[in-house]
């Protein structure tokens, strides 16, 4: 609740301007500011760019809480649009989800930054790769959902705060998941949720669960296949093991973790990941890489585990920790 209290007075005007809204940990976390804050302001989303009508499970829910309040941009118009939502929406604030050099042209950037504005610009990033170098419009403040942005970006002089996705913990109601989603309860479940990429690294999943063949243990992949990255899922289709089930994108992921026995994130290129955190929130044993973004935010976290990298070491850490 830190960005009630720095924003201000209640049911004021918030503009949200997101780089686009197919899924993923951007607009999960616009998401989950809708729900939180539109009691205490009049929330409008702007989608800068819908990048495609697939894969749009966050999309989908904003949408249906905002109605006409929710506004994509479209090429053709992109700049007079934009505008004309804040001419008429006269925001407070304006969140911006990712910096906006990553985004926006440098037209558009001069315009929304303009030194006489009347509204507050408060600024984040959902990437571990974005650099402080690439800042040339400065925000009031930016409000971080990562302590490695707040590291990354301190020396710039730009007031800042650090607001993470919240952890709500809950007891899991694995049997009723279990049986609602189909799964065999004579089986361990073992999850990897995410978009199949090279940075998620399901790969690594599959090798683990190919030594794993002989044990009553089901991995589910929970995640899209896009196009742009069909030269990385598509081998690992032809080649995967039976005891691997891929149910592609999936808008009650929720329950699959409430139903799973562990969440296997193999991913190598992460900020602050969300899946984790909400595997976290049902207390479910978890296991991944411990990367230098994390900051060491894991080290005494219960019910993490890290893996090494050796499948096999791995393999059997995982049996260990399932209790087989």
């Amino acid at each position: 609740m830190l960005l009630i209290n720095n924003l201000g007075n209640l049911m004021k005007n918030l503009l949200i301007i997101t780089p686009h809204m197919s899924t993923g940990g951007c607009p999960q976390i616009v998401l989950k500011k809708v729900q939180l804050l539109r009691k205490y302001y009049n929330i409008k989303v702007i989608e800068y760019n819908c990048i495609a009508w697939t894969f749009v499970v966050q999309r989908n829910e904003v949408s249906n809480i905002l109605g006409n309040d929710f506004v994509t941009l479209w090429d053709s118009n992109k700049e007079y649009d934009l505008f004309n939502v804040i001419e008429n929406f006269s925001p407070d604030y304006i969140m911006i989800e990712e910096l906006s050099e990553t985004f926006m042209s440098n037209k558009v950037m001069q315009r929304l930054y303009d030194k006489n504005r009347k509204y507050k610009i408060f600024e984040t990033t959902h990437s571990s790769h974005t650099q402080p170098t690439w800042k040339r419009f400065f925000p009031d403040k930016f409000i971080f959902v990562a302590p490695y942005s707040v590291e990354m970006f301190k020396d710039l002089g730009v007031p800042m705060d650090l607001i993470e996705y919240p952890i709500n913990f809950q007891e899991p109601q694995k049997d009723f998941y279990t049986n609602l989603l189909g799964l065999n309860p004579e089986y361990k479940h073992v999850i990897n949720i995410g978009l199949f990429t090279p940075g998620k690294n399901q790969g690594y999943a599959f090798e683990i669960a190919k030594l794993l063949q002989d044990y009553k243990i089901q991995f589910h992949f929970l995640g899209n296949q896009a196009s742009n990255f069909v030269n990385y899922w598509k081998p690992l289709m032809e080649s995967k093991t039976d005891n691997c089930l891929v149910w592609g994108e999936r808008n009650d992921v929720n329950s699959f973790i409430q139903a799973s026995d562990l969440h296997l994130f193999t991913s190598n290129l992460e900020l602050n990941p969300l899946s984790v955190k909400e595997s976290l929130e049902y207390s479910i044993p978890t296991m991944i890489f411990n990367l230098n973004t994390y900051m060491g935010k894991y080290d005494e976290t219960k019910n993490i585990h890290f893996l090494t990298g050796s499948p096999l070491k791995d393999s059997n850490k995982l049996i260990e920790i399932l209790g087989l």
